[in-house]
């Protein structure tokens, strides 16, 4: 029943979109005095066909049940005849042309304004897109997160998980604990430390194929700073922070990046942090000597990595990789491209008084497991710094429910935001097909599509209706983006005769649309292909 329900909500949402955008095309042509020859629901082979009296319009029901078209009189420029008749679209001034390309695209706009204000108004969860959103969604309590991997439910193995447990450890092991959770062997015998209501627990079964010992809240990881070195006079003493302490907030609000950070206690001249002990092993020392000339270090090591085993710490500082004196972390490729071909690779680092060197091997990936991040200097704390990685579970994205009026100045905000990110991820899009020949992760095609409305058809009406104002919002922006075969390039070819002062040969301009079509036709093929081969391997 439930896929019943996604093949309709998906041909609904299909159709719905590209029939606002082509009846955007056809009503302003109408105002025009365009004649339109056809407004057709679905794609051919036509179905049925009905043209009222007194109308020049057919209006056609066709076999394939998504989105629809409009055929304007007029619109192929090749019949050189066509520019001389009243009511063809070839016959009409620039401006009006103009209006009738952009329509498509505003109504998508107006759609996904409606639909969004819609949601706000009923409560749905807020759009985040950028670090700003997730920040402000994190501070406004919008977002529950709790720091670490928290079981959701139990899973097949039964071997006693319940809602809200914390796993602490896996075999001993308290680092990357997804990592260990992916490296699991079938029929290994495996023991969990947790952590139940404040008491800590263990609890121990048999990896079975197929089957999870539980379900995880869904993962999310966030920049955690951590205070590697303090000055004597530095205030961070006199506020109780000491070295290797991570910063989780100042005043009460939550720390994300070193930037913040220094911006954060600039403004207040009281520090009050909430801080906690980070799980730093390497020994310290005398480091300020070291730290002025260092400036990377180890903040993190994958589960069982060649690393680990070969005894690098967390906290040791990096001197060298491969003999390449690694004085600024963009000197990483360099290092890594000497001696490609050798089976190990070489470290030398600065733990507390003394320089040791690693002779590490490789895994199969040819890699040795090791996180490594910038040791910052702050002249507003007087410290060193580095950028730490936590793992925290989403418990809640609580939804926003806002007033009459706070609900469409909401929209139009989140309306602005994906604007951005759409344009910029299209644009990454045909930069990586021609760059590297691949499709970046994100991207989603019609079979995409199809999976996410699996999802959202759970979720809710609400949840559906966000989701199709996003795709309006999307098909509109990429819509107008000035690429030939889009209503952009179209645009793009009305304007620039206007700039320039003379007119495009008409072949020319087919040749272009032409062009343009095949291109996204091929983008399409990619990112579809892209889709089922995701969907076969998962």
């Amino acid at each position: 029943m439930l896929w019943i329900l996604t093949i309709i909500a998906f041909v609904v949402i299909f159709s719905l979109l590209i029939l606002v955008h082509e009846f955007g095309h056809f009503i302003v042509a109408k105002k025009c005095g365009i004649k339109v020859e056809e407004f057709g629901m679905g794609l051919p082979p036509k179905i049925w066909g009905y043209k009222p009296k007194h109308s020049d319009t057919t209006y056609t029901i066709n076999a394939i049940p998504f989105g629809g078209f409009v055929r304007l009189y007029g619109e192929d420029t090749r019949d050189a005849k066509l520019l001389k008749v009243s009511n063809s679209y070839a016959a009409k001034p620039a401006w009006m042309k103009i209006a009738v390309v952009v329509a498509g695209v505003m109504m998508n706009f107006i759609l996904a304004f409606v639909l969004l204000t819609i949601g706000f108004w009923f409560g749905i969860q807020p759009l985040i897109v950028d670090d700003h959103d997730l920040q402000k969604a994190i501070d406004s309590g919008v977002m529950q997160l709790q720091e670490g991997m928290i079981v959701k439910t139990d899973g097949e193995n039964r071997i006693g998980f319940q809602t809200g447990d914390k796993v602490l450890a896996i075999d001993g092991k308290s680092e990357d604990l997804a990592g260990l959770m992916a490296a699991l062997r079938d029929q290994q015998q495996v023991e969990f430390s947790i952590e139940r209501n404040g008491q800590k627990m263990e609890l121990s079964g048999v990896n079975q194929a197929q089957q999870k010992f539980f379900v995880p809240y869904d993962p999310i990881v966030l920049p955690r700073i951590v205070v590697l070195n303090t000055e004597a006079d530095s205030k961070l003493t006199a506020a109780g922070v000491n070295s290797g302490d991570a910063l989780v907030s100042l005043n009460g609000q939550k720390i994300f990046d070193d930037e913040d950070l220094n911006k954060m206690a600039a403004k207040n001249t009281d520090w009050k942090f909430d801080k906690q002990p980070s799980d730093l092993i390497a020994p310290f020392g005398d480091y300020d000597v070291a730290l002025t000339k260092l400036k990377v270090v180890i903040s993190g090591m994958t589960a069982d990595s060649p690393a680990s085993k070969a005894g690098l710490r967390k906290g040791d500082l990096v001197m060298e990789i491969n003999g390449v004196l690694l004085d600024d972390l963009n000197k990483l490729p360099e290092a890594l491209k000497k001696n490609p071909d050798q089976k190990k690779v070489a470290y030398k680092v600065v733990r507390g008084e003394s320089e040791i060197e690693f002779y590490i091997d490789k895994n199969e990936q040819g890699l040795v497991g090791v996180l490594l991040s910038e040791i910052k200097y702050s002249p507003v704390l007087k410290a060193y710094t580095y950028t730490d990685s936590v793992y925290y579970s989403i418990l809640k994205i609580n939804d926003m429910k806002l007033g009459l009026v706070e609900a469409p100045v909401e929209a139009f905000k989140e309306m602005g935001r994906l604007s951005v990110l759409t344009a910029k991820m299209f644009v990454g899009v045909f930069a990586k097909l021609f760059t590297q020949f691949s499709v970046p992760e994100g991207v989603a095609g019609p079979v995409g599509i199809a999976q996410m409305t699996f999802v959202f058809v759970q979720e809710g009406i609400l949840s559906l209706i966000r989701f199709t104002a996003i795709l309006s919002l999307s098909l509109g922006i990429i819509n107008i983006l000035p690429f030939p075969g889009l209503d952009g390039g179209r645009l793009m070819l009305i304007v620039l005769p206007l700039i320039f002062g003379k007119k495009l040969n008409h072949k020319l301009e087919a040749i272009i649309h032409l062009i343009g079509f095949v291109v996204l036709m091929v983008l399409i093929f990619l990112v579809t292909f892209n889709d089922i081969a995701r969907l076969f391997s998962s």
